[in-house]
């Protein structure tokens, strides 16, 4: 049995497919707000003890799970954010306001009870042991676990485990050894978590120029999921713009510590501005990030889990034009290419290894071809074999075309002209001639007729001259000849 509709409807946000089970106490469902996907199981206590303020004194997140036991009880503000499970009989307040623990019988340290009142804040993803208290103002980080019967009366970094009255930290993730150790104290703690920071697991990087708007909806789109993770650091390399794109990203910069801005004194062009931000990165797993690419709400902390699970590989690649979640590894130039073809370039997708990116000779050998990004991942590919697919539709598009670059020669010249740099050193030549049809019937032709029908803002300017000079040793060169030539009698 679950409440009725009609308490439901009560509540500021009662989400779908949330199920709140029937036998317990809500005190002030009006200051309450439950998210999707959501499961309270009896009994429970959810209190607000103060009404003065409209907005929700309790909030529970998207997919939230609740063990029986829970009690809440809110002042001023409780928040449970997605995904976090709590085990049974667990006690949540934004008071200090018990001496006892109500299980274990042992008393609460009172040297807490004059300061912390405030609001108490579980981040995503976090779980809470069965009989464990939180009180006061405290926050409790992304993934972290609060063992059974501990008091946590002070923040929880991210990704730490805590147990104890009061509660320390016991073990933590480290990035380095992509996995979770014991802590002996708190000094070798406090060494882990700042080296976490220094290195963290994962560098979103930004290269942007003149695009103020977009790359608010972008910054956006990563910090309404991540805030001020430990994991993930955010650069933006800003190309001397001369719109209001620094003032967007200084802003952002302002309010997150993990955040880093550079801003170039001259247009460095395109190319090498990706090139700068990758080199300023400092995580263990490097991701390029358009601009006006935007992340899809819940997608950035599952990619933490995909990059942990597989810190071995020398690059992940999250395949967009696949969203049916699969995820799998493969190793070799030629299973990369099969697996992902000229849709490598796209510099949203690519996420590499900085141990093997650093390993590069000469990373900057295509700087100005418009797909160094390609030619860096095979580059790895070449020391570090194993890869790794993520078939995710995880972002939206601004959809902004440009006339910066010619259509023939970076699908014709560029990208031919890196697979061959990699004849014999994993790629061969029937790889090669493969792809080259591969990519002209699906790729360069039905994008060609795209922007000669759509009007699209792209330099066409000699596609068919580039076309012959690649394609006229070809069996089929005459027959996607007559194609792009019925195309181009399309343009007005």
């Amino acid at each position: 049995m679950f409440i009725t509709p009609e308490l439901a409807a009560r509540f500021q946000q009662f989400g779908s497919h949330t199920y709140v089970q029937s036998g317990g106490i809500i005190d002030s469902p009006e200051r309450m707000a439950v998210g999707h996907h959501v499961f309270i199981r009896r009994p429970y206590k959810l209190y607000v003890t103060a009404n003065a303020n409209k907005s929700p004194a309790i909030v529970i997140g998207d997919g939230c799970q609740i063990n029986p036991g829970l009690t809440i009880t809110a002042k001023n503000s409780v928040t449970l954010d997605r995904n976090v499970l709590i085990g049974p009989y667990v006690y949540i307040s934004d008071q200090i306001n018990l001496d006892v623990h109500p299980v274990a019988g042992v008393p609460i340290p009172n040297q807490y009870v004059s300061a912390h009142e405030g609001r108490a804040h579980i981040c995503e993803g976090a779980w809470i042991g069965a009989n464990a208290i939180v009180l006061g103002d405290v926050r409790i980080g992304f993934g972290s676990v609060v063992r059974p019967n501990s008091v946590v009366l002070d923040d929880v970094p991210d990704y730490c485990v805590v147990a104890g009255n009061p509660a320390v930290i016991v073990e933590t993730y480290e990035v380095s050894l992509g996995s979770w150790v014991p802590v002996s104290g708190e000094t070798q703690a406090q060494e882990i978590l700042a080296a976490r920071r220094r290195h963290p697991l994962l560098s979103i990087c930004i290269p942007t120029y003149n695009r103020a708007p977009h790359l608010d909806n972008c910054l956006q789109s990563i910090y309404s999921q991540i805030g001020n993770n430990e994991l993930i650091e955010v650069i933006v390399s800003d190309n001397a713009s001369t719109d209001e794109t620094a003032e967007v990203a200084y802003r952002y910069a302002s309010c997150y510590s993990n955040m880093k801005v550079v801003r170039n004194d001259e247009n460095i062009g395109a190319d090498p501005n990706i090139f700068q931000v990758m080199n300023l990165a400092q995580g263990k797993f490097i991701k390029l990030q358009g601009d006006d690419d935007f992340y899809v709400d819940g997608t950035l902390l599952p990619l933490l889990h995909v990059l942990h699970s597989h810190g071995d590989c020398g690059i992940i690649q999250i395949f967009v034009r696949n969203g049916d979640g699969r995820i799998w590894t493969d190793a070799g130039m030629s299973a990369y290419l099969d697996a992902t073809s000229i849709y490598a370039t796209f510099i949203t997708s690519i996420i590499m290894r900085r141990m093997d990116l650093n390993q590069i000779e000469e990373p900057a050998l295509f700087l100005h071809s418009s797909f160094n990004q390609l030619y860096l991942q095979y580059a790895i590919l070449e020391q570090n074999p194993l890869f790794c697919i993520m078939n995710c539709s995880m972002f939206t598009y601004a959809g902004i075309s440009s006339d910066d670059y010619n259509f023939g020669e970076v699908v014709f010249r560029s990208y031919q002209s890196i697979l061959r740099h990699f004849l014999g050193r994993g790629l061969t030549l029937d790889d090669i001639r493969k792809e080259k049809r591969r990519t002209l019937y699906e790729y360069a032709i039905p994008w060609f007729r795209r922007i000669i029908g759509t009007k699209m803002i792209a330099n066409t300017d000699h596609f068919e001259d580039i076309y012959t000079e690649h394609y006229q040793d070809e069996p089929y060169y005459e027959e996607a000849l007559a194609i792009i030539s019925s195309i181009r009698q399309l343009q007005p």
